[in-house]
């Protein structure tokens, strides 16, 4: 059994509207991501997100004929995916699946453009080795800085740009998720650092197709034209309210 969990529990202080509900040909980007890991494998979906934005997300996704569970969102995007973990183990449980045989891959809303065989990759690799995160090896040179002058060249060799998904084998998720505790300070920035951290083999699994986060106002217009090309434009879409 593969759930994913898809985190769409923004406030959208960095864009200054909840780039969740942008308008990507005619669905919000929150459902196309939920689309991709559902043709990737997903078996249940799982979304985490705002109360506020929880009628208005299962409107969007009963529309799409879609039948999505939700989790709510924490104070940091860590607390958000503990949330999420939860309600995945909740299903398992209902479907009284082995955890053992199950695994779960956190996804950012803000990726809807991931490859569908690459999520499947992911979550294969998972259930092999116990993690696994989605990524790119590093082609660009890097280098460290310091107050605002170049230290020195990073090898980049051994570097990998960490994507999502990022997956995890259910019956690892307590000792991940439940047994250790972060505060918002040291909350761990991506799932696979919370992996590394409570010991867990994670894979890296190079990504085949572009999976960029939508994450400024300059990534718009592209991410907008992406999916004009992909998804086309559906003649009743009116653009999404933000």
């Amino acid at each position: 059994m593969w759930v994913a969990i898809v985190v769409a529990a923004g406030e959208g202080r960095r864009m200054g509207f909840k780039k969740q509900f942008l308008d990507l040909a005619g669905r919000p980007m929150w459902l196309r991501s939920v689309e991709a890991m559902i043709r990737g494998g997903a078996d249940e979906i799982v979304v985490v997100a705002s109360s506020a934005d929880v009628d208005r997300m299962r409107e969007e996704a009963g529309g799409a004929g879609l039948e999505i569970h939700f989790a709510e969102g924490g104070e940091t995007r860590h607390a958000s995916v503990v949330s999420g973990v939860k309600r995945a183990l909740e299903l398992v449980a209902r479907h009284r699946v082995d955890a053992a045989r199950a695994a779960f891959a956190i996804h950012d809303a803000a990726r809807p453009f991931v490859a569908e065989e690459d999520v499947r990759r992911v979550f294969e690799a998972a259930a092999r080795a116990g993690g696994a995160v989605l990524g790119s090896p590093c082609r660009d040179t890097v280098k460290r800085v310091e107050g605002g002058f170049v230290q020195e060249t990073v090898p980049r060799d051994k570097l990998f740009l960490a994507e999502t998904p990022q997956a995890i084998r259910a019956d690892l998720v307590s000792r991940v998720y439940l047994e250790r505790h972060y505060g918002s300070e040291d909350a761990p920035t991506d799932d696979s650092g919370a992996m590394e951290a409570a010991g867990v083999p994670v894979v890296a699994v190079a990504s085949t197709a572009f999976n960029g986060k939508i994450t400024t106002p300059a990534d718009l217009d592209y991410a907008r034209w992406l999916a004009r090309e992909r998804w086309g434009r559906a003649e009743h879409a009116d653009r999404t309210r933000v």
